[in-house]
């Protein structure tokens, strides 16, 4: 696919995740229980991904994505479930099970996230993304994108009784992931992306992690590769359907980020981010394409068409609308889907609003 220059201006997409239904939790203690075959509560899955693809269509995104509904077993935490300890069980190296983890971020010190267990060497192995993306093709005709946890995230997030350090299980990460991204490529994925929650407000690890996040895409050359950068989307009570932002990161340390990454595209949370200010984006380098965050994941307000356009439109005045797209701010797993769906509607209703008034040839009012 890539970023050619020749696509319609504002196009959007998800960050990733979406709405985890209700039952989830009770067919997976079914499943416990001896209640429930693995097999159905599979195939109850499949459902609940179908829907989140058919949301997403009917709401008018560009590139959708299956709503990382096949990683979920529930909703509890944001980071750990779908984004660690699925990728974690899938890799040898890591000890079965997961041990609490606090420390993690400032904000929340006594945040305590499940956490797996690194007890031996990292092995690659099928991460199950290449089944994500045929699931994908099966069920939409629209371009595609999979998401899933960057070497950083989980190297400050994992347990470590093998590396000696973050920067060398970072590494050891990345050439498991490349093994699955290269997989993926080959298999006609339209945008790869790596999730990097944490990456934003640890300046002190950008060498090291950039050096991973690249060493990831390595060999990927056919797909759009993009990276998202986000606050944290943290949710202790999944009975009250909002996350929390719990990293704390300056708009000043954004671009080093996105020049360094060596990829397409950076997403970034900013509609209910405090101290948004987008002359950052001044500093973004050409050649990357800027995904920006237009709806607040972390409210249930749901934004108007015009909102949604008025943030896209103040971005343009520093990034040229032909590399700028239009995202939620973070993943949409913690919103009651009408939610949900109501803020994807806004997002593509405003993205269309602004590209009528930015496109080259706009008659102006």
């Amino acid at each position: 696919m890539g970023f050619t220059g020749d696509e319609p201006i504002l196009r959007t997409t998800v960050v990733g995740s979406y709405t985890v239904p209700d039952w989830y939790p009770a067919l997976r203690d079914a499943v416990a229980a001896g209640r429930l075959a693995p097999e159905a509560f599979g195939d109850a899955k499949a459902v609940a991904a179908r829907a989140a693809i058919k949301d997403q269509e009917d709401a008018g995104i560009d590139v959708v994505s299956d709503g990382e509904l096949f990683r979920r077993s529930d909703n509890a935490f944001g980071p750990p479930n779908a984004m660690i300890a699925h990728f974690a069980a899938r890799i040898p190296g890591f000890a079965p099970g997961l041990r609490p983890k606090t420390g993690i971020t400032p904000v929340a010190p006594d945040a305590a996230l499940p956490a797996p267990v690194v007890e031996g060497a990292l092995r690659p192995a099928p991460l199950g993304l290449v089944d994500e993306h045929r699931f994908l093709r099966e069920t939409t005709r629209r371009p595609v994108k999979i998401a899933m946890t960057g070497p950083h995230m989980f190297a400050r997030v994992a347990w470590d009784e093998h590396y000696g350090s973050p920067e060398a299980l970072a590494m050891e990460l990345a050439r498991v992931i490349n093994a699955e991204l290269r997989r993926l490529d080959q298999a006609g994925c339209d945008v790869i992306q790596l999730d990097e929650p944490v990456l934003w407000f640890l300046p002190g690890d950008r060498e090291w992690a950039l050096r991973a996040v690249r060493a990831c895409f390595d060999g990927v050359t056919h797909a759009t590769t993009a990276l998202h950068l986000c606050q944290g989307n943290y949710n202790p009570d999944p009975a009250a359907r909002r996350g929390l932002r719990i990293f704390p990161s300056t708009f000043a340390d954004f671009a080093p980020l996105a020049e360094g990454a060596g990829v397409n595209a950076v997403l970034l949370a900013c509609a209910g981010v405090d101290g948004y200010d987008p002359a950052a984006f001044a500093d973004l380098p050409p050649s990357v394409t800027l995904v920006l965050g237009a709806v607040d994941v972390q409210s249930h307000r749901v934004e108007r068409a015009d909102e949604v356009a008025a943030r896209l439109e103040r971005a343009a005045a520093y990034v040229d609308p032909a590399r700028l797209w239009a995202a939620p701010d973070c993943g949409m797993n913690h919103l009651p889907r009408h939610v949900a769906f109501a803020k994807l509607r806004a997002l593509a209703e405003g993205a269309r609003l602004a590209a009528g008034r930015l496109a080259p040839d706009a008659v102006p009012a």
